[in-house]
């Protein structure tokens, strides 16, 4: 692959966390004789991203490197299937490895909405807040259920981008058709009066061609990764993000049984430690490049006013509370979690 200034300079910290986790886990000698075990990786963003290039690659050199060449990844040339649809590939194992969000998915990740709320800031203290605290305190891996968990991750604050339309005040959102990932972003879209359209992000842009939506609610790296800049003509921005989306990195549980158990175990311990870090950096990186991209064809990017702040706040504060009520329902302590995230995080 390419390698970018970033990638190369993020060397010495996979290096760095390559050499601490094959000290923690010693690995026998005899699993060096071992055959190669090959795991296919199905991605659906372009491969070519920032995000793939400095997530995705990376990670699967990593892999390689701390078992000593036993496991490789292998990155298909084409996704096996659409975004929403990986969650079922890997636990059917028709995929080894792969990504979704869990928005696709929402009913069966009530837990993971702690990092979907607005007003959470950059990728870097997002994602890092998310895998500490719904991955340990609120026991996340629980509800990935039939799939090897690896790791846990957001993207960068997501913005509202508009084709021939703008967001001046909360009246604004009246009537707009909105492309959205699911979970909490499409409840608030439909609260502050906006049609919400799920979809996946890679249909994004042929229906902004044929006017079937009027704007799409995407991070800065959504709109080079989805190739959208020529088809929108303003962004309403919320620095903190109108939302987040959360992810999840995994294994099939058949691939799984097929590593050994000493490989299987770093595998899950270099990924758990490496997967929120390099998916912080490339999101980071991304949204910055996307953010300037957007800017130097002369596309606006618009700070939203108090009084559109104030109705997105107002309209996340019953989302927070409802998902506490649900959260002491099921024995944790939602609104202490989420003040803890915010605590963490650039946007709290």
């Amino acid at each position: 692959m390419n390698k970018t200034p970033f990638q190369i300079t993020r060397r010495k910290l996979l290096s760095t966390t390559t050499a601490a986790v094959t000290t923690t886990l010693a690995t026998p000698s005899i699993l060096r004789a071992q055959a190669v075990n090959t795991l296919d990786m199905s991605v659906w963003l372009p491969l070519q991203s920032d995000v793939t290039q400095n997530l995705f690659y990376p990670w699967a050199e990593g892999i390689e490197e701390v078992t000593e060449g036993r496991v490789k990844i292998n990155i298909l040339p084409t996704p096996k299937g659409p975004p929403p649809a990986h969650l079922e590939l890997l636990r059917t194992g028709q995929i080894d490895v792969g990504f979704s969000i869990h928005g696709y998915s929402q009913n069966e990740f009530a837990r993971a909405k702690i990092g979907q709320f607005s007003f959470l800031g950059d990728a870097y203290s997002s994602s890092q807040a998310f895998s500490k605290v719904y991955g340990q305190l609120l026991r996340g891996e629980e509800e990935h259920t039939g799939i090897t968990l690896l790791g846990l991750f957001q993207h960068g604050p997501g913005m509202l981008m508009l084709k021939d339309k703008v967001i001046e005040k909360p009246e604004d959102f009246q009537g707009l058709r909105v492309r959205t990932s699911g979970g909490y972003i499409s409840g608030l879209m439909s609260d502050l009066g906006a049609t919400n359209v799920p979809m996946s992000p890679t249909d994004a842009r042929q229906a902004l061609i044929d006017g079937t939506i009027d704007g799409v609610c995407f991070p800065f790296e959504g709109a080079t990764a989805f190739n959208i800049i020529d088809q929108i003509t303003y962004v309403s921005e919320i620095q903190s993000g109108y939302y987040n989306s959360t992810w999840f990195h995994g294994m099939s549980n058949a691939a799984a049984a097929r590593l050994p158990a000493e490989d299987l175990e770093i595998v899950k311990s270099y990924s758990h430690e490496m997967i929120p870090v390099l998916a912080a950096k490339a999101f980071d990186y991304a949204d910055y490049i996307g953010k300037e991209q957007i800017l130097a064809s002369g596309i606006p990017i618009e700070p939203a006013g108090q009084d559109v702040i104030n109705a997105v706040k107002n309209a996340a504060a019953g989302y927070e509370t409802a998902w506490s009520d649900e959260m002491a329902t099921a024995g944790f302590e939602g609104e202490r979690a989420l003040a803890f995230t915010r605590r963490l995080t650039s946007g709290g």
